[in-house]
Order: C-alpha cells, then structure tokens, then sequence
C-alpha cells in the first residue's frame, strides 16, 4: 500500500529542508535519538564534501597548471584506467560492509559483524594482491611511455583504494558517517596538496611537472589516508566485538556481493568512460582540459555525494525495522535538499563556465565551456532523482540496480564511441550526461514500483 508523502515545503525554505527533516521526526519513538544522528551525519557529511570539494578542487587547479593540458591528460588517464582496475578488487564488498554492519549493530549480532570485517579484509587482500601482480606484468611487458611509466607508478593504488572503501564502509555502516569519510575525502586531498605545494615553495616543483611524479605523489597521498582511516577503525571499533566469536554467513554474502560489485563498476564505468574513450580517440591536450571540465561539473553533485554518505545506514535501519513512513519522510527531503544544493553551481557553470574556466585553471581550458556545461546540466538532472540509487541498495534491490545500470553503461559507452570522434569532448559530455539521466531516472522508477517509496 503507498505510503502517504509528507507536505513539500515551499521553495522558499528548501534551504531549510535538513532541520525540517529532523523534528518531522521528534514525536515518533527513539525520533530523538534519530534526530541527534541525522543533525551528526548530514551536517558533517556536507562539511566533509564541502571541505572534499575545495581541496579535489585546488589540487585540480594545481595540477592542471603546473602539469599543462597535455601532462594533466596522461596522469588523469592514467587515474581513470587505474581506478576502473582497482574496482574489481574491491568485489562489491564496500556496499554490502555498510549495509551488513548496519544490521548487525541494529540487531546486537557482534559475532557476525566481526566475522563480516574479517572475511571481508581476506577477500581483498587476496583479488587485489592479484590484480596489482597481473597489471604490473603486463604494463612490464608494453613499450616505455609516460603513460606505462605513470600507470606502473599508480598501480600499488589497487590494493589501498580497496582496503581503504572496505575501512570507510565499516564506519559508516557503524554510523560513523563523517568518520568515514575524512581520510578519503579530505585527509588525502590534502596530503596531495601539502606534497605538491611543499614540493613547490622548496624548489622542486620541476620535479612534479611530468605525470610520473604527481602519480607518486598521489599514492603518497593514500598511503597517508590509508594509516590515519585504519588508526580511527581500530579507535570505533565496538567494544563488545573483542569477545564474540566470529561468525559468517558466507554463501548469503556471496549472493548478494556480485550484484553490489556490478552496481560499484558500473558507476565507476559510467564516470570513466568518457576519458578512457576521449584518451583513445582525442590527444592528451583534450583530456586534460576535459578531465578539469569533470572535476568542475563535480561541484553540481557534492550535495547528492554528501547525503549518500550519511543516508546510507539509516536506510538500511529503517528498512530493517519496517518503518516505512519515516524511510519516505527521509527520502522526500533529502531529495528537496540536494536538488537545492544543485542548482547554484549549474547556474554558475552554464553562464559563466568559459571564464571561470580560463580564471581557475589558465586560458588553455577555456575550450571546455561546452562541455562543462553539458555536464552540469547532465548532473542537476542526476541531482535531481535524489538518493534513489542508495535507497534500492540498502533495501538487498541491487540485483534491479545492476541490471538498470547496465542499460545505461551500455548507452554512454555506445554513445561515448559515436560521439567523442566527431565532437570531442563536448560528445563525451552528451554521453556521460544521457547515462546520467537513464540511470536515475530508471531507479526512481523502480524505487516506487518495488518497496513503495516515492521521490516526492
């Protein structure tokens, strides 16, 4: 039976709809308890993207300066292939530690949740051992090039960004949302930057203007995230897990890991796909400026990015328990606040994307203002579905998920091979942007069709 949705507030208090969202639980059991933890997650996960945003946003404009269209092309499409490899090694297992850990603590099941962390970590260490073996025999065997060089240099990456989505995963399904998202979302950035910055005012900029260089400075980077995000798992750890007997559920997990691995690639893929195609295609000029375009459009979703985070736990939670009419209250406005957050940079971008481009990274990147453009527009309509994605996931829906998301994969990478020849990067920003809207729009759908849940 549908649920009833909630009043929408007026435009004028979108801004507002956060601390609305909050007392609209108060009258309701434990709503104060939920109350105070939604205030800690959604504050603190907006800080964090917002503090994410800056700094991803200052080491682009760093990098982009100091490395020149071409250089910055090499080391994004470097980045892009190296992030696409080290997303198999993670398995699917990041979405289903938030999930799984989120239930475990809702239910006091301290055995399984330690089991869960334990048979987790294996499976990582063992495919992303393996997948960092295979990638560096092969690029060993390939002809010199920056590109082998910077790839080979970036890939002892796989095993750390698995290892450190599987740490962040713990804490947040512990709701330890803003927790887990501080070394990979701010501590890492600025190490980057400190590196690249440092390396500058001492006199060794020179150094970091070839992509080998800013690659190692990148894996320096998460080395540095990877130690201060295990340092606060071993700090948040529950206590009552030091005594309980590991328990598993390993053919259950199994289950459900491919469809979450699926959904993870296919994301990774859908955001991907143009530089990989564009790096094919086009020269390493054109991925540089395009690569500084998508860091840009990125501002549009920040908001999207933040909420996620901190939904993600009281999703699975409220779904658990089987409170349908709190889940639809959280989803409505969530969905208001960040269509609201959205909406200031798509204006900014649309407008004023040319010179904010030539201002911010230097006159060579002017030529992005199409397709910066595009993408904005492609990331408000994104935006504007809301966490409906996140929704279907922590609801054991992924397998709809997956099958959705292979339909528009398969779109933005037919479209990326018609278009980017002929148009560039504006093609590429067409293509990503249709997958964008068929994505999201399809989980919005089905969000409704399968646990009864409206967007507004």
């Amino acid at each position: 039976m549908p649920v009833r949705v909630a009043r929408l507030p007026r435009f004028s208090k979108l801004l507002a709809v956060v601390p609305l969202s909050l007392t609209s639980f108060r009258s309701r059991p434990g709503g104060s308890d939920f109350r105070r933890a939604l205030w800690r997650g959604g504050l603190g996960s907006l800080g964090v993207k917002a503090a994410q945003a800056v700094l991803a946003f200052a080491v682009a404009v760093t990098l982009a300066r100091l490395l020149g269209p071409e250089g910055y092309g090499v080391y994004a499409f470097a980045l892009a292939v190296l992030m696409i490899i080290a997303l198999p090694a993670q398995v699917g297992l990041p979405h289903l530690v938030v999930r799984e850990t989120a239930k475990a603590q809702a239910d006091g099941d301290w055995g399984l949740m330690r089991g869960l962390w334990r048979w987790s970590n294996r499976a990582v260490v063992l495919v992303s051992g393996l997948a960092l073996a295979v990638v560096v025999a092969v690029l060993w065997l390939t002809d010199p090039s920056p590109r082998r060089e910077t790839l080979i240099i970036g890939a002892a990456l796989i095993p750390l960004v698995a290892l450190a989505s599987l740490r962040a995963a713990s804490l947040r399904g512990l709701r330890r949302v803003v927790l887990g998202q501080l070394p990979e979302s701010v501590i890492r950035p600025f190490a980057m930057l400190a590196i690249v910055l440092g390396a500058t005012v001492s006199g060794l900029g020179a150094r970091l203007s070839e992509p080998q260089a800013a690659m190692a400075a990148y894996v320096a980077a998460a080395v540095t995230a990877f130690v201060v995000g295990s340092a606060m798992l071993d700090r948040f750890r529950p206590a009552e897990m030091a005594g309980a007997a590991p328990r598993t559920e390993p053919a259950e997990w199994r289950r459900a890991v491919l469809p979450l691995a699926m959904i993870a690639g296919l994301q990774l893929v859908n955001n991907q796909a143009d530089i990989i195609v564009l790096g094919i295609f086009r020269s390493d000029e054109e991925v540089g400026i395009y690569r500084a375009v998508f860091q840009m459009a990125l501002l549009v979703v920040f908001g999207l990015q933040a909420m996620n985070q901190m939904l993600q736990p009281h999703f699975a939670r409220l779904y658990r328990q089987g409170d349908m009419a709190r889940l639809q209250r959280l989803v409505t406005l969530s969905a208001w606040a960040i269509l609201a957050l959205a909406l200031p940079p798509v204006l900014a971008f649309v407008v004023f994307g040319g010179e904010l481009l030539a201002w911010i990274f230097g006159d060579a990147y002017r030529a992005g203002a199409t397709a910066l453009a595009i993408l904005a527009v492609g990331q408000l309509g994104k935006a504007a579905m809301g966490a409906s994605l996140s929704l279907l996931n922590m609801t054991g829906n992924e397998r709809v998920t997956a099958r959705l998301g292979v339909v528009a994969v398969l779109v933005n990478i037919v479209l990326n091979f018609i278009l980017v020849p002929l148009y560039g990067g504006a093609g590429a920003a067409v293509a990503t942007s249709f997958s964008f809207l068929i994505w999201n729009a399809l989980t919005t759908l089905w969000m409704r069709k399968t646990i009864g849940i409206k967007l507004i």
